[in-house]
């Protein structure tokens, strides 16, 4: 499909109307970045089977609020109230599998690490007692705690 130019839309009477104008050409560049969005998806859905599942999912759920949220706009230029229709409840949904799927993702990729020298460290530091620091570990024996006198 060829792009849209701004100059083909005859506005009329309209042509003095600049905030009509800004708005149509507002939607026309969006409608042009949908299009390319789209054609990029159809791109990728050709290495589709090649996707990894971390993949598919991500391309799945894209694809899915790309097409719903078409469908809003559709409503919504038509007048007719999104929120009334079920749509609404469906982006809802597929929204709340986005952050499934980045709580997972964050989960696998992105969790903290232990460094565990620094941490053997921080342990060592921790229980340092400066009043022995001059006898070497282990040279004198542990207090008893259970005294025996002996009559």
């Amino acid at each position: 499909m060829d792009t849209i130019e701004i100059e083909d839309f005859d506005y009329g009477e309209l042509r003095n109307d600049t905030a009509f104008i800004n708005k149509n050409e507002t939607l026309s560049e969006c409608i042009e970045k949908i299009r390319q969005n789209l054609a990029a998806a159809r791109e990728d859905y050709k290495k589709y089977e090649g996707f990894t599942v971390d993949e598919k999912v991500k391309y799945d759920l894209h694809l899915s609020y790309s097409v719903n949220s078409l469908y809003w706009m559709y409503h919504k230029i038509i007048g007719l109230d999104p929120n009334k229709h079920g749509i609404k409840d469906e982006l809802a949904r597929i929204k709340a599998a986005m952050l499934r799927e980045k709580e997972i993702y964050d989960h696998k990729y992105n969790r903290p690490v232990l460094d565990q020298g620094a941490a053997k460290r921080f342990v060592r530091a921790g229980l340092y007692d400066h009043k022995n620091r001059d006898k070497p570990e282990g040279s004198e024996p542990p207090p008893n705690k259970k005294i025996r006198f002996e009559d």
